[in-house]
């Protein structure tokens, strides 16, 4: 299906068309044109790709849906430096929006559309304050020093993407560039409740805990899915020989799988100077979801070579919340920060100074940074940054790494102030191992499995890997006496309903592992990945929605989540006369 339209407008800074082309098989492009020559907004068809060769491009993204057949979707963005780099960032979500508008909408529906209807109950106006504030502090920061610090500018240009995927899912476009200015950025402040709160997933959950919301911590949208994610990974880094993989494997509600690996390619500059070069990070492959400015998962692989990834560790002293509840004029949240730092950073180290520079104290998790320039070195190539409110401490654990053959990440802290301090320790006293960190069940799991690691299938299965029934290892104090929640990949759902759990994560859950994916120093090279999508059906049967009772089927879902793993592959279409080529996102099977 295409489509087409003209609309007239007086010429300012640059005319800007907007193409758009959507075949029948899902695949959908859409470029940015500038063009001061023809004053018309076009909606129109692309055609071959060679059309747009001489043609001055602000931005041009590819779109795949293919949730249906793989599990994913897919999109890659590519920015052109001949324009202003708000102009790149802004029209990039934009496109963004635009093209995966079906798959937002329904996200949006499945998730937090329902969580603060207006008027705003007690709660919601509570959150919405503190979002306000923190970006009216995050603006004002942004204004004063763009032109000499990296991590103020580069929050900047998050919030011009933001401001473009904003405007698109409300079908709002601005056609003259120069109404694309600070006033216009500022009205983010007063919509921290629309498309925003997308953004925050990871960092909800510590938020609504610190200020005490708790209708929405427990809230259930029309559908019967949690508003708050409750996010917790598993993650492997793994030599074998020469080489080295590194895999997380997400987990989370099933209500928010619909996913899509992304590919960005924005040359941006370190500061907002004339002279400043490129950023290391300038092109970044994840994955994530529709209109997200971050992974969530999280799973970056940059331009640097740096692979980061994290699994989330819990807050349970909870005077640490005065913290956060203090932070909404001087903190900036961390699916921010950790986009900023890959952007910003050649290594492991740059990648925490950055991170750790304005620490929210929300989305606490354990971050794993791997540097593959600097492998087989005996430091610099694996560190660790942990994360409570207040501190960031960090760790340089290469040589760990290379001692043990692996290592392991798996919701629980390994530095000695972060476990202390998080209140960790004082669990292990009450609930014992499962909060201590190398008698932990996963922790067992790895050590017992790691050296069965010896190829990407082998490294598949232990990431997607869960006999909970079976293993000694899952066993706990429960009736009946194990929990799928002791498993690499978790299966919450096929807990007993009816069972008596001590520990609330053990029990019955719409919530597991609901995805894998891998890389080796080959893939990280080529910023590509191995990914497969869905809870793991290795041992169990698929994981169907019509199974499940009581609960409605979230929108565009497929039914029974059955997906083979695929290898994305990357095609470029041909450059245009502002350097610039979309990059296509293919996926190929793996075996």
């Amino acid at each position: 299906m295409c489509y087409g339209m003209k609309m007239y407008f007086e010429v300012a800074f640059k005319i800007l068309i907007l193409f758009v082309e959507i075949h029948a098989e899902h695949l959908s492009k859409a470029v940015i044109l500038a063009n001061s020559h023809e004053p018309y907004l076009y909606f129109d068809y692309v055609g071959d790709g060679n059309v747009l060769q001489n043609q001055h491009i602000v931005a041009m993204a590819v779109f795949k849906e293919e949730i249906n057949i793989t599990g994913w979707s897919s999109l890659t963005v590519s920015t052109s430096s001949d324009f202003p780099d708000y102009l790149q960032a802004y029209w990039s979500g934009f496109l963004e929006t635009n093209l995966t508008f079906s798959l937002t909408t329904s996200h949006w529906a499945n998730t937090v559309k329902d969580m603060c209807p207006i008027p705003l109950s007690r709660d919601c106006q509570a959150l919405e304050k503190y979002l306000s504030e923190n970006m009216v502090y995050m603006l004002n920061e942004a204004y004063k020093n763009d032109k000499h610090s990296p991590f103020w500018y580069h929050v900047a240009l998050q919030l011009w993407q933001l401001k473009g995927m904003s405007d698109a899912f409300h079908k709002r476009f601005i056609n003259r560039a120069d109404l694309l200015n600070r006033n216009y950025l500022n009205e983010l402040v007063d919509n921290v409740m629309g498309i925003y709160l997308l953004q925050l997933d990871g960092d909800l959950g510590d938020l609504v805990s610190a200020l005490s919301l708790t209708a929405l911590k427990e809230g259930l949208n029309q559908n019967g899915h949690p508003f708050i994610a409750s996010p917790s990974c598993s993650a492997l880094v793994k030599i074998v020989d020469s080489n080295v993989y590194l895999s997380h494997v997400t987990w989370s509600p099933y209500s928010i799988m619909l996913r899509v690996l992304k590919h960005y390619n924005f040359p941006w500059k370190i500061v907002n100077n004339t002279g400043s070069q490129k950023i290391p990070g300038f092109a970044i492959t994840f994955s994530s979801y529709p209109t997200y400015t971050s992974s969530l998962d999280d799973f970056y692989i940059t331009s640097a070579n740096l692979t980061i990834t994290e699994t989330t560790n819990n807050v349970y002293n909870k005077t640490l919340w005065e913290i956060v509840r203090n932070g909404s004029k001087n903190s900036v949240l961390t699916f921010i920060r950790g986009m900023v730092a890959s952007r910003l950073a050649k290594t492991g180290d740059e990648w925490i100074t950055y991170f750790k520079y304005n620490n929210s104290g929300t989305y606490n998790n354990q971050w794993m940074i791997f540097d593959a320039k600097q492998w087989p070195e005996n430091k610099g190539s694996l560190l660790i940054a942990e994360q409570l409110p207040g501190i960031v401490s960090s760790l340089d654990v290469t040589k760990m790494l290379k001692i043990n053959g692996y290592w392991a990440s798996y919701n629980l802290p390994f530095i000695g102030d972060i476990y202390t301090l998080s209140g960790t320790k004082e669990m292990a006293k009450v609930f014992g191992d499962w909060y201590v960190h190398n008698k932990t069940a996963r922790a067992k799991i790895f050590r017992r499995d790691h050296h069965k690691v010896v190829d990407f299938p082998s490294m598949l299965s232990l990431m997607r890997y869960n006999d909970f029934m079976h293993d000694p290892l899952s066993t706990c104090p429960c009736e009946p006496p194990y929990t799928s929640n002791s498993a690499i990949s978790a299966r919450d759902e096929l807990n007993d309903p009816k069972g008596w759990y001590p520990i609330p994560s053990w029990s019955y859950r719409l919530h597991g592992g609901t995805d894998a994916k891998i890389v080796d120093l080959s893939m990280i090279n080529q910023l590509n990945m191995i990914a497969i999508s869905g809870p793991t059906y290795d041992d169990h049967p698929p994981f169907r929605w019509s199974l499940i009772k009581d609960v409605k089927k979230p929108l565009m879902h497929p039914d029974k989540w059955q997906f083979p793993p695929v290898v994305t592959n990357f095609i470029d279409y041909p450059r245009t006369k502002s350097n610039i080529s979309a990059r296509f996102l293919s996926f190929e099977p793996l075996f």
